[in-house]
């Protein structure tokens, strides 16, 4: 029998969430979409820079209401431990390389085996490395304190893990539905999002969970699925989506077994 250390046990250490206020859960999910739909339209409708209004969605449509709802149901102190997640490491060291590289590693081993994987170039692996760390530093670490840290962590208290984890992919999803008129077929765009969401959120909510509430990790997470094209052909992306979406199905029934073993008496 193995033992934790003391130094564990304040990694796992969670703080109880406070009693999901379900009205709070469905104004942030729309001021978040219609933040998206507004912004991300102006952009493509007008040929914008999109960079520039990603960040915007992402610090004034997801970030600064989640940090207000959270204070308004749980004053300073609650904002802190949310701020404290973001930067937390996890439980245990090796969740960061796998968090970073075990989508990317398996997509394009699969990929490879299809024949559609880019060569390990330096070029290749320093465009993949560029992408994924000014994702995570950038966008994602942030957007997860949204999303995970405020949103979905509140709806699986509130509706259950499964259902809470939908949810919170219908409105990932609903959010990136201007990119779905970017360019290409505009339905297979949408199922690529809804894909996309329905498989990271389940994973993402292991990771929250299995690192002890280490934000870092999920957004690094997230980083990872957003970088990993650089390593395949584009018209194999869809590798990258099936991977994604049987990860989070394998996620989401870990879940459901330890949160089944948990209620026994």
């Amino acid at each position: 029998m193995t033992t934790s250390t003391p130094q564990q046990r304040q990694h796992t250490r969670r703080e109880p969430l406070p009693a999901p206020r379900t009205r709070n859960l469905f104004l942030f999910a729309g001021v978040a979409v219609l933040s998206g739909w507004v912004l991300l339209g102006i952009a493509i409708a007008l040929q914008l820079p999109m960079e520039v209004f990603l960040l915007a969605v992402n610090f004034l449509g997801l970030l600064l209401p989640a940090l207000l709802f959270t204070w308004r149901e749980g004053g300073g102190a609650a904002v802190r431990r949310l701020l404290r997640d973001a930067v937390r490491l996890p439980a245990h060291w090796w969740w960061l390389p796998v968090a970073g590289l075990g989508l990317p590693a398996v997509v394009w081993a699969l990929s490879a085996a299809l024949g559609a994987a880019q060569p390990l170039t330096l070029t290749v692996l320093g465009g993949f490395a560029v992408q994924l760390l000014s994702s995570w530093l950038i966008i994602n670490i942030w957007e997860e304190t949204a999303w995970t840290g405020y949103f979905q962590r509140r709806a699986m208290v509130r509706w259950g893990t499964i259902a809470g984890s939908s949810l919170t992919a219908l409105m990932f999803a609903a959010i990136h539905l201007p990119l779905a008129f970017a360019g290409g077929n505009v339905l297979i765009n949408i199922a690529s999002l809804l894909v996309a969401g329905f498989g990271l959120r389940p994973m993402i909510a292991g990771v929250d969970r299995w690192t002890g509430g280490s934000l870092l990790t999920v957004g690094l997470l997230h980083a990872s699925f957003n970088a990993t094209p650089a390593l395949i052909d584009p018209s194999y992306d869809w590798v990258r989506l099936v991977v994604t979406l049987l990860a989070g199905v394998a996620a989401g029934v870990a879940l459901q077994r330890q949160g089944a073993r948990s209620t026994q008496p």
